[in-house]
């Protein structure tokens, strides 16, 4: 029995990232999350440099990237916009705009991105800007170039110093506020970034298919192992901020001829997906067991099965956080296992 357990855990798995929700995890590879895990963590030594928007004239650009990089220093990641090398991640920003009476009207749409230009994630914020924002003049007083200087104390050494703040810097600071607030959110995962941002709920909602206690042992199992990782798990009170999270089993005898012993086959399909029923990520497990063995109770079958899928799905679960601007976990929950 105990080399039974230890092969169980042995499945074969594959998963289907759908186009609503872009690229997702492949299971099993790593700890459950696809490529490179700073995708979605930016460690404190990286840096992202702020470019310039292409469609906004000069003195408007460089004034527009200056702001973005002090709202991302605000927030605690190092930014810098006055040079065009290095930076461990860059912030483009494409800029769409039209003239009015009031000066210029501007949709700016924020990309960012990998060194190799592998765009991550993206966006967007209006505003406009008078004649004089629009033609302002280029910058000419060197960028703060420490990045580790926290806004408080930049705005008490310009206090002291009896310099008060450039309305230039207030216009453009006020257009990419709302941006930089999830631009954080994005690369950083930090739900202070986003203090309203919602807390993902996940509902454990159509477990079937199942023979004996499986369909409740698997939804039990799953749910206590999401729980212990933080993530809230509620199947009452299904909103805006849920998705949901379904198991299907299905169990078939093997053909006596291709195995020596009677076994069944297990093939579980897990699928997330909206409340509208849009299917955000699917992944199936493959298995043989003794013939009948789950005809009655599973018991620690169910746990190591979903044990194995969880590990994945946390990584999964949280793309899909990142994506709607979530929180993966209410403040004050640590997940036991990252």
């Amino acid at each position: 029995m105990k080399s039974f357990l230890r092969t169980f855990l042995l499945f074969v798995v594959t998963i289907i990232p759908l186009g609503a929700c872009g690229d997702l995890p492949r299971p099993f590879q790593g700890a459950g999350r696809e490529g490179d895990p700073s995708l979605l963590e930016l460690r404190d030594t990286e840096t992202v440099r702020v470019e310039g928007g292409e469609d906004l004239p000069e003195g408007a650009s460089q004034h527009l990237a200056r702001a973005m990089a002090r709202a991302l220093r605000s927030r605690d990641i190092p930014a810098y916009s006055d040079s065009d090398k290095g930076g461990d991640y860059i912030l483009r920003p494409n800029v769409q705009a039209s003239l009015i009476d009031a000066g210029a009207s501007v949709d700016i749409t924020w990309v960012l991105m990998r060194p190799d230009g592998l765009a991550i994630d993206t966006t967007s914020a209006k505003g406009q800007l008078s004649p004089d924002q629009w033609f302002a003049d280029v910058p000419t007083e060197p960028e703060e170039s420490d990045l580790a200087v926290p806004q408080e104390l930049v705005d008490k050494v310009r206090d002291l110093g009896g310099i008060t703040q450039d309305p230039q810097a207030e216009t453009y600071d006020a257009l990419v506020t709302q941006s930089a607030d999830k631009i954080a959110f994005m690369i950083t995962g930090d739900r202070t970034a986003l203090r309203a941002a919602p807390v993902m709920k996940v509902a454990l909602i159509d477990f079937a298919g199942a023979p004996g206690d499986g369909n409740t042992a698997l939804a039990r199992s799953a749910g206590a192992l999401l729980q212990s990782k933080g993530i809230e798990i509620d199947n009452t009170d299904i909103g805006d901020h849920s998705v949901i999270l379904s198991a299907t089993t299905q169990v078939t005898p093997v053909d006596k001829s291709k195995s020596r012993t009677p076994v069944d086959r297990v093939l579980i399909e897990w699928v997330i997906m909206d409340v509208d029923g849009t299917e955000l990520g699917q992944m199936k497990q493959n298995n043989v067991v003794p013939h009948g063995s789950l005809d009655e109770r599973w018991g620690t079958i169910a746990s190591l099965a979903a044990q194995a899928a969880v590990e994945s799905l946390e990584g999964v679960l949280g793309q899909i956080a990142s994506r709607k601007q979530w929180q993966l976990r209410a403040p004050k929950k640590t997940a036991s296992a990252r």
